[in-house]
Parts: structure tokens; sequence; C-alpha cells
């Protein structure tokens, strides 16, 4: 089961977390699909909603540090 929060952020309307397979899920306002990252620990989801800037935690941690499902 994915759990959602809704973030503070210009680009992300809201990211979750599947604690059965670890992955993150991030939804865009101007996107129709959800980006899907894998191997991402509860930990990591919980700093990436806690953080400062979502959009810049975004392109400096998560796009660099985990897989992009395909």
């Amino acid at each position: 089961m994915i759990n959602w929060f809704i973030v503070s952020s210009d680009l992300i309307k809201k990211i979750g977390h599947d604690a059965s397979n670890n992955c993150l899920y991030i939804d865009f306002f101007l996107r129709g699909e959800y980006e899907v990252y894998t191997n991402v620990s509860l930990y990591a989801f919980y700093h990436f909603s806690l953080a400062t800037s979502i959009d810049e935690y975004y392109q400096q941690v998560i796009r660099p540090s985990y897989s992009l499902q395909s």
C-alpha cells in the first residue's frame, strides 16, 4: 500500500512510499504518470518528506541516488 503525503512544492504534488517493495512514488503537477524509484528505504523517504525544499532534494538527492523504474 502506498502511503501518500502532500508536499509543499512547485513541481511535485505528492510523494508516496510503499514499504512492501521499497518504492518511492512521485506525483508531479504537470505529468499524467508517477515516477517510481526503486530501493528507497522508509528512512530515505522520511528525509525526503521533511526536506526544506522538496524540489531541491529531488534534484540533488533522489534523482542521482536512486534508479527510476522502467
